[in-house]
């Protein structure tokens, strides 16, 4: 099975697994704005955690749990990052602020928040506290994006967007029983997380007037300026290098291995083309 089918496959699993979780949810109010604020995603943080899962020789099974708690995470930063940024609109319909105010929407992330880490905590006092940590990485990314220089590029996307990869890979190192290998898998989960964001850093760039950049795109481009392009380039061949050298590392499944080493190739082409960029 290839890495789009297993997406595929998994992606309407976890969504089943999502509407069980808000089933439990029993405040009318927190309900609703959850339901809100958790739909339409691509589940990709979620489906790494399983698949790593799955290619280090545990069960899917043994790794939904985690996957949720990942893509709950995901949801209210993306939820809270609307609110910093002023955002209108998050996956093709109107942001969870614009719809139920700022502080209703605080609120809610205040509760599930501490929900997904509590999921997480069913993997053990170590699992419970590397999420914490990489929950505390992303707040801190998040204010770099807000405030950070240029010469604070790398340092913010590692923050803000690595440490909910890193979080998947974390989750398949303790639901495949691979906890000696959890501090390789993260490695891998920082080197796809910066080249995704790079890559999207880029797409902005390439798409929008500098003067409507914001964040870590806006870093990129006052950092590379008219070399942003060679500069994009340079940064993902040296982190997939490096990728590659830990994939050939780890015990994966033979079978797996090929779709492990081709996963940046993957997740930029669907940046690119959802920005209608060809390549880099």
């Amino acid at each position: 099975m290839s890495l789009l089918e297993f997406w595929g496959k998994t992606k309407s699993t976890i969504d089943l697994m999502i509407e069980d979780f808000l089933k439990g949810v029993k405040e009318w109010e927190v309900l609703e704005m959850s339901k809100y604020i958790m739909k339409d995603g691509k589940r990709f943080r979620g489906t790494l955690a399983l698949f790593f899962t799955e290619a280090l020789g545990g069960t899917i099974e043994s790794a939904l749990k985690g996957a949720v708690a990942t893509e709950i995470l995901h949801s209210a930063s993306l939820a809270l990052d609307d609110i910093v940024d002023y955002d209108v609109t998050r996956r093709g319909d109107k942001s969870a602020w614009t719809v139920y105010g700022n502080r209703r929407v605080i609120f809610v992330t205040n509760y599930l928040i501490p929900t997904a880490l509590n999921m997480i905590s069913t993997y053990g006092e170590i699992a419970l506290n590397t999420s914490i940590n990489l929950w505390k990485d992303t707040a801190v990314g998040a204010l770099k994006d807000l405030y950070g220089k240029k010469e604070d590029y790398e340092q913010t996307i590692d923050l803000k967007t690595s440490s909910l990869f890193k979080l998947s890979t974390c989750i398949a190192s303790f639901a495949s029983h691979k906890v000696e290998l959890l501090d390789s898998l993260l490695e891998m989960g920082r080197l796809l997380g910066v080249m995704y964001q790079v890559i999207d850093d880029y797409a902005d760039v390439k798409t929008m007037e500098p003067e409507k950049l914001v964040g870590s795109a806006r870093q990129l481009y006052e950092l590379a300026g008219d070399k942003t392009q060679e500069y994009v380039k340079n940064s993902f061949l040296k982190y997939k290098e490096r990728y590659i050298e830990m994939v050939n590392q780890l015990p994966f499944i033979s079978h797996f291995r090929s779709d492990i080493q081709q996963m940046p190739d993957f997740l930029i082409t669907g940046l690119l083309n959802e920005a209608g960029i060809d390549s880099f």
